[in-house]
């Protein structure tokens, strides 16, 4: 074998063992790759829908007073979803069998969760309209010499209304009133505030 055969085998044991370094860098970089793409993220956690939900009323313009508690939300199931993920209200209707509000939620990004539902319960009621499409239109108007709904003293119901939510609360009548009118009443924390009588011990809270 002259000096120019024992070059070439040279070269070619050279190349043949940079592909073969090539090739075992290129899957040790795939398996680390594939392990990442398997490894679980943690579940959505009720602390996220929580945070997702007070979000979303507080936008709505509820003030912390009138906010329902944390551990009234109930998240039934666990809900895969990638990690980093967001989340937001998409619609909530009250369902009167079970007396709790079913929201539902989504992730803000595209395929990083299925869309779910949890469950609000508690004093301080947060909804929409009713889930079996039972709510209907109260008619505002003032009627001539309509009997009184509400007594000055007694306990009534107020009601907040936004586009997709409703919040109902305990509330002490200031003034007597029949359906329609408009009457001063006081909230638990002590806040006056004006309201349209809407039925009989039911009032519903006016934009200040």
């Amino acid at each position: 074998m002259n000096v120019r055969d024992i070059a070439l085998s040279a070269v070619i044991v050279a190349v043949i063992a940079a592909v073969v370094i090539a090739v075992i860098v290129a899957a040790s970089a795939c398996g680390r790759a594939g392990a990442q793409e398997l490894a679980p993220s943690p579940p959505v956690t009720a602390g996220e829908a929580w945070q997702a939900v007070a979000g979303e009323l507080r936008s709505r313009g509820f003030r912390e007073e009138q906010m329902p508690r944390p551990e009234d939300l109930e998240l039934p199931v666990a809900v895969p979803a990638r990690a980093g993920r967001r989340l937001r209200v998409t619609s909530a209707c009250w369902d009167a069998d079970a007396a709790r509000a079913r929201i539902r939620i989504e992730c803000t990004g595209a395929g990083d969760c299925l869309p779910f539902l949890v469950y609000l319960r508690g004093a301080g009621r947060v909804a929409a309209a009713s889930c079996r499409g039972e709510g209907r239109a109260r008619d505002p108007t003032p009627k001539h010499k309509t009997e009184a709904a509400v007594e000055s003293g007694e306990r009534a119901t107020a009601v907040w209304v936004t586009p997709s939510l409703r919040m109902t609360a305990q509330v002490i009548c200031l003034e007597r009133g029949g359906r329609g009118e408009i009457v001063r009443v006081r909230g638990v924390e002590g806040r006056i505030f004006r309201a349209r009588v809407a039925g009989v011990g039911l009032v519903e809270a006016l934009p200040e």
